[in-house]
């Protein structure tokens, strides 16, 4: 996958919380570059450009859950 051109950035957001209506990804199935996102926003109060498929409400299982937040 690769960057959208959207301008908008990507946080993710430790969850304990999982809505029903959520897609759940787990850090497997992510491609690469995807995988590298994740592990460095998790937990972290940064953000990076919005990337491949993951979307706004996404549940992303990696160490904890996190949801990723989109704007």
């Amino acid at each position: 996958m690769s960057l959208r051109d959207t301008g908008r950035r990507l946080r993710l957001r430790r969850t304990g919380r999982i809505p029903s209506d959520a897609r759940v990804r787990h850090y497997d199935e992510l491609d690469e570059e995807e995988q590298s996102v994740v592990r460095e926003l998790a937990g972290e109060p940064w953000t990076a450009p919005e990337i491949g498929d993951l979307d706004d409400g996404d549940v992303v299982k990696f160490t904890d859950y996190y949801q990723i937040r989109s704007r």
